[in-house]
């Protein structure tokens, strides 16, 4: 609201000697630059105010490619929308990287929290503020990852897991004209199964047309170290050149009988 825990947050980035805080308040588009104008000029070259919604922040973010190893989520506390910031969040978190969600008394973020974390159950919460939830006590005003906070802390697992249930990466803009197979770095682990698989080129054109090629397919994985799985399609996806281009991943994991999720270092990329 008047750039307070953005400027904690730039002081900390500072004595760190790395790191870029991206701070956004739709509402604060007169005030905010005038009081990060004030601060020091080491801070405000760490600092990137945007007066946008939480919705334009985080499309802005994802189509710069930005990911993030630290999210503070505080703003409108309906179910809705917290829940929103909470997945956005998590789709732009570094593995191992930590959401912390304000106002852990109010219904909507902690209930955010609650169907996020039984949703992803690689996550983990770093304190027992939803694990404790009592229902003869649902509006406990104390409750909180951190005592004497208003936090519930959340924590990304060190890899990104790939389940049965569908996972998508979004449309990614590229400039190739090319996508003839995906890429996967895998860190040592030990499942086998099925990988299915759906991808998509799209092309848009100056005439307004939106033509797109895809594959389905899948792939055998017996994994037992890390590595880096290099997969082409059956028939590689081809435009001409001189439009724009964006190309989607999805996958579904089948594992074997006892195996655990298909964990990846980072997300896919295309051949």
């Amino acid at each position: 609201m008047y750039a307070g825990t953005a400027e904690v947050m730039a002081r900390a980035l500072w004595e760190n000697g790395t790191g870029i805080v991206h701070t956004t308040d739709p509402l604060g588009g007169d005030r905010c630059p005038q009081i990060i104008e004030n601060w020091p000029q080491e801070l405000q070259r760490l600092t990137r105010f945007y007066a946008l919604n939480s919705m334009d922040f985080f499309h802005h973010l994802d189509r710069q490619r930005v990911t993030l190893d630290l999210v503070l989520v505080d703003g409108n506390h309906d179910f809705e929308f917290a829940l929103f910031d909470l997945q956005m969040s998590a789709r732009l978190l570094r593995p191992g990287g930590i959401v912390i969600m304000d106002n852990a008394e109010q219904t909507g973020p902690f209930k955010a929290s609650q169907h996020f974390l039984a949703n992803n159950r690689e996550w983990c919460e770093l304190g027992s503020a939803v694990a404790s939830h009592a229902r003869s006590a649902p509006f406990d005003s104390a409750r909180a990852s951190i005592r004497w906070t208003s936090f519930v802390v959340l924590q990304a697992p060190n890899h990104i897991p790939v389940g049965e249930d569908l996972r998508s990466w979004g449309q990614v803009r590229t400039k190739s004209a090319y996508f003839d197979g995906i890429r996967l770095e895998l860190p040592a682990q030990r499942t086998s199964g099925w990988l299915h698989y759906q991808a998509l080129l799209r092309a848009f054109q100056d005439d307004g047309a939106i033509p797109e090629y895809k594959a389905v397919g899948k792939l055998r994985l017996e994994v037992d170290r890390s590595g880096t799985v290099v997969h082409p399609f059956d028939g590689p996806l081809r435009f001409a050149e001189g439009a724009q281009y964006t190309y989607e991943i999805d996958l579904a994991w089948e594992p074997d009988t006892g195996c655990p999720s298909l964990a990846l270092l980072t997300a896919p990329t295309p051949l």
